[in-house]
């Protein structure tokens, strides 16, 4: 009887080794935001090039990066996920509500857009800027929710200064809003707010993950 007590024992404590383990698991995922960082990031920055006419092409272009940036995420995107899904720590407590955190950020992303479309399409609008100015501040408060579950979840004091950043940054673009000098600072905010950090991640990651 005391060897079984014993053995039960042994085997609890090694499930709550496994539990203390698990919740700090190095976050994964690092790479979706370096991607959508770069790709979002950059056709901001070529929606400012064409605005301010440093490149002179016409401004619908401005569709078109948007346009080209939205592919090049999905297929990074899909191609990341793949890798993520089975490895080592996904399945985590704290991997599975950042993961579940940033997926309903991406359908609210999504689904902003989406509304902001069907609103621009409905009142004939020909300025994208007016509407980008409402885009770009909620995304970045988007983010900053979902950085802030990912610093309570890990417990990393720098990732809080990255949701407080993103706040920060949300109320910065709300100023800016109707400029086309709000491009350059959003495309600014994804490359320090979702590509740097997302980079520290990866670099955090077990060497057998990425």
């Amino acid at each position: 009887m005391s060897d079984n007590l014993q053995t039960l024992r042994e085997d609890l404590d090694y499930m709550k080794a496994l539990a203390r383990e698990g919740r700090h698991a190095p976050l994964l995922g690092g790479a979706v935001l370096v991607i959508a960082g770069l790709s979002f990031g950059t056709a901001s920055l070529a929606a400012w090039l064409i605005g301010t006419g440093v490149v002179p092409v016409d401004t619908q272009w401005i569709n078109g990066a948007w346009a080209i940036s939205g592919l090049v995420f999905m297929a990074g995107l899909f191609t990341a996920r793949s890798r993520y899904g089975t490895r080592p720590g996904a399945l985590a407590t704290n991997n599975r509500a950042v993961q579940a955190v940033w997926m309903g950020s991406g359908w609210a992303i999504f689904a902003f857009a989406v509304a902001i479309a069907g609103m621009a399409i409905r009142q004939h609008a020909e300025n994208p800027v007016f509407y980008f100015a409402l885009f770009a501040p909620f995304i970045l408060s988007v983010y900053g929710i979902s950085w802030t579950v990912a610093a309570v979840m890990s417990g990393k004091r720098w990732i809080w200064t990255v949701a407080l950043s993103c706040y920060a940054a949300a109320v910065g673009l709300g100023w800016m809003g109707g400029t086309l000098d709000q491009f350059l600072a959003y495309a600014a905010a994804l490359y320090l707010l979702a590509a740097l950090p997302g980079f520290l991640l990866m670099r955090g990651e077990p060497s057998d993950v990425i």
